[in-house]
């Protein structure tokens, strides 16, 4: 036999071994996956084990909001906190939050007028506010750092303080960098109010102008009816 040979010789059975192996390799795990193993399962090419956690994919919770943060005006001072009115909402999936983090702003002196959810589900804490309402915001910062300023075009000078799934709790009074005789300090990259395109304010507000607005109409409508009717009473100098 000549040495080609012996090299073709031994090359064929190789190929058998690894094709022997692959058939024996595929018949025992599909035996498995049918019979021994019901949970065998494969997630992106992954052999997940029963009794072993699943590879699944982790994706982040809530939304981004973009807007640039609203500069506090000059010489504006830290208001007093029963000056601050909040609306705690509850912008994660734990049940009570928005009552939780009521008590702790209540406990330290903020005015907390309703608690609700926030279906936005933001990935990080709100602090909303219209343009009557910076400094009032600014106040409300420094207990917790970490929230996201946005401005709306809601009247009047209350808060929002939309709560998200981390949080672990208000900044530690003692380390709260406030002071009565010292002005507020803007936060980083802020822009001046006038420069802002507010988001549209919460039904909220819209529900109560309508409501504001229904006494005139009925009066209006009365007047009006008055007057068809010659019933429209005049004053006389």
């Amino acid at each position: 036999m000549t040495v080609d040979q012996t090299n073709k010789l031994r090359a064929t059975r190789r190929r058998r071994k690894h094709e022997r192996q692959a058939v024996i390799f595929g018949v025992l795990i599909a035996f498995l996956a049918v019979a021994g193993l019901g949970g065998l399962a494969v997630y992106n090419g992954a052999l997940s084990l029963p009794n072993q956690p699943d590879f699944t994919a982790s994706k982040k919770k809530g939304i981004a909001v973009t807007q640039l943060p609203a500069c506090v005006p000059p010489e504006t001072k830290p208001l007093p906190y029963d000056k601050v009115h909040v609306t705690v909402l509850n912008g994660s999936d734990r049940s009570g939050l928005a009552s939780t983090v009521s008590k702790l702003l209540r406990d330290r002196g903020f005015v907390v007028e309703s608690t609700g959810n926030d279906s936005r589900r933001p990935g990080t804490a709100l602090i909303s506010f219209g343009d009557a309402g910076v400094g009032h915001a600014y106040t409300l910062l420094a207990h917790y750092p970490g929230a996201q300023l946005l401005l709306d075009s809601r009247p009047g000078s209350s808060i929002d303080f939309t709560v998200p799934e981390g949080f672990a709790g208000l900044e530690p009074e003692e380390t709260v960098e406030l002071s009565a005789e010292a002005q507020l300090a803007s936060v980083p990259g802020c822009v001046e109010v006038g420069q802002i395109t507010p988001l549209e304010a919460p039904d909220r507000f819209a529900d109560a102008d309508e409501t504001k607005k229904e006494p005139k109409k009925k009066k209006k409508k009365a007047k009006k009816k008055a007057k068809a009717d010659g019933t429209e009473t005049k004053v006389t100098a």
